[in-house]
């Protein structure tokens, strides 16, 4: 009875591995709708090589996957099957072809698409699943051939498979109605003529995608064009990206795509109103920061962005227009942010540096702060010469102007040691190179985080799942999100530099398994 457990998981997990290959476009993409709204192809040809499936010891493996499955089935299905697993061209589909995965709303269920390489073999394939009772016999519809299979659809043709995921008879009809439609499609009504599909192509990672706008729901589209023109939709607007997974570093990259002008002169002041930072104040924070944000803005751009933004024109009266845009315009060059520390009988310590032209705005803040609605046990005080302290009954929040820059903190020793360069600073922490010429960067410094006692004390109170997240996270050096220029990037960084990431996730997975 296990044997033959094995032997129709064993068949299933081949199959779909073997569909979710990817490469070049043809025309079986031609079923992809044209409404699509959020689409994405996997290459798993490279993934399997970058995890290490291909590794001798995984060889060895796959062979006493057969030798087990080899009592457990007749003659016929084992042939079969050993042929697959040793040579996957052999299940019929087209292992160098895109295997796509896609979101729509005229086909509203979810679904993948692959390739087929010969249409005979995968009868061939699926038979086997028959024998071994994992899916209905093979079946003929309008232009294709179809089975059923745990909740899913397999439906196919001479070019194309699509499996689709779907919950009972009635969805199951519904659905073969539009895989109908569908198959029929050509290059013109289909997704391939649309120019972020065609922008993802080019996209040499091993997942591409692009996700437009449209497929978030109307109520949060129209709370993000809120104060827009009427000509900037964001519906117009598709994230147009690819994962990667390199040597000590799984990357995200994306930007934005548009074909609307208004939407392309909106991005590009956006971009007008940052500059590249200049590292200014990186020295002022330790390298034990647990998280930082390094950030190059030109305010006066940035609030001539905001004041086109009716909901911000509403906001700010007439009368203190003025003011407003004198404190944004203080603001050029860097600014950066930093979490110093957590601790259990404190509120957690940050630290920010900003370079502005003069105090100006502060003063001004100072001597309306009567305006300012503060509350019963909050003030503001002068301490000296552009220096001010922000009083609650919770903490204290020290800031000033020293040097033409600008300091916050609400951690006492750090307000006397403002302009003084750390002992250790971030200049010395894995992400330093990172950071240059990027408009934005943060980092989250994940090997600080579990050095807090807070975490190690926690640590202690957990058990053995609490230990295995612990382990995975302590493979982890630090996480960063950055933009420079039109792309931006999400890295995930890992300890070990030499290893690729996706191969030190599959063999911590199999650790944990007891593989």
């Amino acid at each position: 009875m296990a044997k033959k457990m094995i032997s129709r998981l064993s068949v299933l997990a081949v199959l779909i591995v073997f569909l979710a290959a990817c490469s070049k476009t043809s025309e079986y993409t031609n079923v992809i709708p044209a409404d699509a709204s959020v689409v994405a192809s996997i290459n798993l040809k490279s993934l399997a090589g970058k995890a290490g499936l291909d590794d001798k010891e995984n060889e060895a493996a796959k062979q006493k996957v057969l030798e087990a499955l080899k009592s457990g089935m007749n003659a016929a299905t084992f042939q079969q099957l050993e042929k697959v697993m040793k040579n996957p061209s052999e299940s019929g589909i087209d292992i160098q072809s895109p295997f796509y995965v896609f979101s729509s709303s005229s086909f509203p269920y979810p679904a993948v698409v692959g390739k087929v390489s010969n249409e005979d073999n995968l009868h061939a394939s699926l038979d086997v699943m028959v024998k071994e009772q994992i899916c209905q016999p093979v079946s003929e519809a309008d232009g294709y051939s179809f089975t059923t299979m745990n909740g899913s659809l397999l439906a196919f043709n001479n070019s194309t498979v699509m499996i689709v995921t779907v919950n009972g008879t009635s969805q199951t009809d519904k659905a073969k109605e539009g895989i109908t439609a569908l198959m029929k499609q050509t290059a013109d009504n289909s997704i391939v003529k649309s120019g972020a599909f065609q922008k993802m192509e080019k996209q040499k990672s091993d997942v591409n995608f692009f996700a437009s706008m449209a497929a978030i729901p109307a109520t949060y589209r129209n709370q993000a064009s809120m104060g827009l023109p009427a000509e900037v939709k964001p519906e117009d607007i598709t994230l147009v990206g690819g994962l990667n997974f390199e040597k000590g570093k799984i990357a995200l990259k994306s930007e934005n795509y548009t074909e609307n002008d208004a939407v392309k002169a909106l991005l590009k002041k956006q971009m007008e109103s940052f500059g590249k930072t200049n590292d200014t104040f990186v020295k002022y924070f330790p390298a034990s920061t647990l998280m930082f944000l390094n950030v190059g803005v030109k305010g006066e751009g940035l609030y001539n962005l905001l004041s086109e933004n009716k909901e911000f024109r509403n906001t700010i009266s007439i009368a203190k227009a003025d003011e407003v845009k004198e404190l944004f315009s203080s603001f050029n060059g860097d600014i950066s942010a930093g979490l110093i520390n957590v601790t259990m009988n404190s509120a957690p310590t940050f630290m920010l540096y900003a370079d502005v032209k003069n105090g100006n705005a502060l003063e001004a803040l100072y001597k309306n702060k009567q305006s300012l609605g503060l509350k019963r046990g909050e003030d503001i005080l002068e301490l000296g010469k552009d220096e001010y302290v922000y009083k609650t009954k919770g903490m204290n929040i020290f800031y000033g102007i020293k040097d033409k820059q600008m300091y916050a903190t609400n951690d006492e020793l750090l307000y006397k040691n403002v302009g003084k360069a750390a002992d250790k600073s971030i200049k010395e922490t894995p992400y330093a190179s990172e950071m240059k010429g990027k408009t934005v960067f943060y980092a989250i410094n994940a090997e600080a985080i579990l050095e807090l006692p807070v975490v190690k004390m926690l640590a202690g109170f957990g058990g053995k799942e609490v230990k295995t997240y612990l382990e995975l996270a302590n493979k982890v050096s630090y996480l960063s999100m950055s933009s420079e220029g039109e792309v931006s990037e999400i890295d995930l960084c890992l300890k070990d530099k030499d290893v690729n990431a996706l191969k030190q996730i599959v063999d911590f997975a199999k650790q944990f398994a007891g593989m």
